[in-house]
């Protein structure tokens, strides 16, 4: 994954990046134009996510402009991302064409996951007052994710 604004991510990836990082660069982003990336990205309907390659971009957009600006408005963005983090076993992943998914070696799901545990984690790293609550929350999901696996029948009927 080039995250350098080139590459073969596609227009829609190196425009909001490019936004994220533009903003990033302001000692202090105005949260209006935050809240525009923000409004990109996918939101809770009815305790699911629908997450299409457009949005899970701009969620990494969103997460890149959060470490590349030092934190700022965290208590926006950490909020937004530890919902999402929670509501990952019941996202509804939209796969794009089957010519990209060639070129993928990963899962779309994992994919995500990864870059956002890693921006997650990050934080965590940068901020000793949100360490505590973004460990827990990625511990946390990971027990929920190892139930499912155990039992993946119970997760299918949304037991």
């Amino acid at each position: 994954m080039s995250l350098n604004g080139g590459g073969s991510r596609g227009f829609y990836f190196n425009t909001v990046l490019s936004l994220a990082r533009s903003l990033a660069a302001h000692q202090q982003a105005p949260i209006d134009k935050v809240q525009k990336l923000k409004c990109m990205c996918p939101v809770d309907f009815r305790g699911v996510y629908q997450l299409d390659e457009r949005r899970r971009n701009a969620v990494i957009a969103l997460g890149i402009f959060l470490v590349e600006s030092n934190l700022q408005h965290k208590d926006v963005i950490v909020p937004y991302l530890l919902g999402l983090l929670k509501g990952l076993p019941k996202v509804q992943w939209i796969e794009e064409s089957s010519e990209r998914k060639g070129r993928e070696t990963l899962p779309v799901a994992e994919n995500f996951s990864f870059s956002l545990v890693t921006l997650l984690s990050d934080v965590a790293q940068r901020d000793d007052a949100l360490q505590r609550q973004i460990l827990e929350a990625v511990m946390d999901i990971m027990q929920v994710l190892q139930n499912i696996c155990k039992n993946p029948e119970a997760h299918d009927k949304g037991i």
